[in-house]
């Protein structure tokens, strides 16, 4: 059997990312060191380290099947959360003002919300949960029941 095991990226602000990651995404932080996080994702490691000659790319959306709209070809992920967490977290990137490619969650078979990491990373919250697997529960993600 093989599995992913290790994702690897920098920053320039490791306090800005344990923010994001920890606090906004609600991944659990295993590592932490003043130059070097990382964040349990299911069976994943999510490493974040801090790079002296990183520069951020531009703040646009990487190319992503699901959703129309990214245009630069780089790497993005996906998190898939259960529907609770999900509408906590989507509150929580709107209430932030946390840059999103939508206003609110977008039916694309599954729910999606991409947003951009303080590093310009294209990371899309998502939800599979069986519960709302239905275009019919958009209002349930309308902002005002947030």
């Amino acid at each position: 059997m093989k599995k992913l095991g290790f994702t690897y990226i920098f920053t320039d602000n490791i306090e800005k990312m344990k923010w994001f990651y920890g606090e906004l995404l609600g991944l659990e932080l295993i590592w932490d060191e003043d130059e070097d996080i990382a964040f349990k994702i299911s069976d994943h490691q999510l490493s974040i380290q801090y790079h002296k000659d990183f520069r951020k790319p531009a703040p646009d959306y990487a190319i992503q099947p699901g959703w129309q709209g990214g245009r630069a070809p780089r790497t993005s992920w996906s998190i898939d959360f259960d529907a609770v967490s999900f509408k906590e977290t989507v509150s929580l990137m709107l209430n932030q003002e946390i840059k999103s490619f939508f206003n609110e969650p977008q039916w694309k078979g599954y729910w999606s919300f991409p947003v951009l990491d303080p590093m310009n990373n294209t990371i899309e919250i998502t939800c599979s949960d069986s519960d709302f697997h239905s275009p019919d529960n958009q209002d349930a993600f309308n902002e005002s029941k947030l």
